[in-house]
């Protein structure tokens, strides 16, 4: 049974559905499964790294990491309303690929176990500069899992909407004035890889301090390595759950 935040997605999937036409696409994937326009424009994403499990065999180093995303993973994915296992045993999203080089992903492990839970920039504006930075790689877990958190942190369905369609930042809806800020600044940076002044001065006043801004900054960076990870090695959403961004057919 769906959760409280899974009835909301697959609510929002449908209405953001209804109200906006391609090339725009629902949080969950506005494209039917069992339509032309699905099978002729999506394709199924084949993994390309090899599922690492207790079950299968790890090694210590690979065990430490697997246990440390299993323990502190596990729990914020349980609250925002997806599993950060796979049935086989093996982890879901980036988690498998930091297990399967356990040194140089057990740094990235620490780095993003850092930027959810020791931040300075409030949590709401760090997710919509990660929904930026998924829109921008068109990558499908990230905005899976972050769609969810999004909404937990209390960003609006409509904010979601806007941010997955690229609205530009004056014309998005349901926003906050902070969350708006830090909105433009994402998009600016990465339409131009620069940020004016006037874009600095808003962000730093939504964020509240120089090094909430440098948080955010961070993070978004981060999360440029985790979506080119799930890109390269074609990393799965949950099955049933429709992708929210085209696949080229190949």
């Amino acid at each position: 049974m769906l959760n409280l935040h899974g009835r909301r997605l697959a609510a929002f999937a449908t209405r953001l559905s209804r109200r906006h036409a391609p090339p725009a696409s629902s949080l969950l994937g506005s494209i039917p499964s069992g339509s032309a326009r699905h099978q002729s424009q999506f394709h199924a994403l084949v993994p390309r790294l090899t599922p690492r499990s207790p079950e299968g065999g790890l090694s210590e180093e690979q065990e430490v990491v697997y246990r440390r995303i299993e323990e502190d993973r596990g729990k914020t994915g349980a609250k925002a309303g997806f599993s950060v296992k796979n049935p086989d045993g093996s982890l879901v999203g980036p988690w498998n690929a930091m297990v399967s080089s356990p040194l140089i992903g057990g740094l990235v492990e620490r780095m993003g176990s850092f930027c959810r839970h020791k931040t300075t920039c409030p949590m709401d504006l760090i997710e919509i500069g990660i929904l930026v930075v998924g829109v921008e790689w068109k990558s499908q877990f990230e905005w899976y899992a972050h769609g969810k958190l999004a909404l937990k942190a209390g960003i609006t369905e409509d904010a979601i909407g806007c941010i997955l369609r690229g609205a530009p930042a004056a014309d998005a809806s349901g926003f906050t004035d902070s969350q708006r800020a830090v909105y433009a600044y994402a998009k600016e940076f990465h339409a131009t890889k620069r940020v004016s002044d006037a874009t600095h001065q808003a962000a730093l006043a939504a964020v509240g301090s120089e090094q909430g801004l440098i948080d955010l900054v961070f993070t978004m960076g981060f999360y440029h390595q985790i979506c080119m990870t799930l890109n390269a090695f074609n990393v799965p959403l949950p099955p049933g759950v429709p992708q929210p961004f085209e696949e080229p057919v190949p």
